[in-house]
């Protein structure tokens, strides 16, 4: 956790999950990008996944969920899922109800940050687990979420998504709550949207998946999952060189080693430097 102004910003660890290197780095080479995320004898490289909880004084918000429990074995082996989500756990930890959490953010509706607020009541029957909350996500990102084309269908779950019956679109960057706002990046998903956290003078930005890991610092190294690659290239380097000019920190959503970093320039590479050090 760190104090963000008069914030508290919690970095949770919801699950683990792994998936073929390659798709994380696009056309790098693996000889280079191992040399920074080394992967198993079958190409995998292992992510965490970080949803961020944070207490305004006003409101309790939920930057994406993760996986959840609602996959079945086939779909969690596809995703490579080997334990159960942590969500509900980790919350209980920082000493908040799930009925407390009123906003919830979605950085875009790929199954590894959308499907962790759903879960199986004693009938069996799908159930959000934020009963109080308002959901948000970019109007162009329910869209595709929701009409899949061949390239993007593995990466959403739109029965489950569904399940949601009402998040609301939003159309615009702007404010979402006091202190919390979105800015669309396009590039991963044509919808996924930054998330950028305010107060009393200090600035933490969550760029989701156009910035996983700090292995992705480097501009050039993008997901072969993204969909527009190019529209992801500008807008990491726009979103790094703000944090390095401004002083900004960075929450990264799936990184093993670092939760929050600030960025600097070391002889022309982009670094990250742990808060915590």
């Amino acid at each position: 956790m760190i104090r963000l102004g008069e914030f508290e910003v919690t970095s949770l660890y919801e699950n683990r999950f792994r998936v073929d290197g390659g798709s994380m780095f696009g056309i790098i080479p693996k000889k280079l990008w191992s040399k920074i995320m080394p992967s198993d004898a079958d190409n995998f490289v292992f992510l965490d996944i970080r949803p961020l909880l944070i207490r305004t004084g006003k409101n309790n918000v939920l930057i994406d969920l993760g996986f959840g429990n609602c996959l079945d074995s086939k779909m969690k082996r596809i995703y490579g899922l080997d334990q159960n989500s942590r969500l509900l756990a980790d919350l209980d930890e920082a000493k908040i109800t799930p009925e407390e959490i009123d906003t919830v953010i979605f950085s875009h509706l790929h199954a590894d940050h959308a499907l962790g607020g759903l879960g199986f009541n004693r009938n069996g029957q799908v159930i959000k687990l934020f009963p109080n909350a308002k959901y948000y996500a970019h109007k162009y990102e329910l869209e595709d979420s929701l009409n899949p084309n061949e390239r993007t269908a593995a990466a959403y779950v739109t029965e489950l998504l569904a399940q949601y019956e009402e998040i609301q679109a939003v159309e615009n960057d702007g404010r979402i709550v006091d202190g919390i706002s979105v800015l669309r990046t396009g590039g991963h998903t044509r919808g996924h949207m930054a998330i950028v956290i305010q107060s009393a003078g200090q600035t933490l930005i969550y760029p989701g998946d156009i910035i996983p890991t700090t292995a992705h610092l480097k501009p050039a190294y993008i997901g072969a999952v993204d969909t527009f690659p190019l529209e992801s290239l500008v807008q990491k380097k726009a979103i790094m060189d703000e944090c390095i000019k401004n002083n900004y920190y960075m929450a990264f959503d799936h990184d093993s080693k670092f939760e929050f970093a600030k960025l600097i320039k070391d002889n022309d590479e982009i670094v990250p430097v742990s808060l915590f050090e």
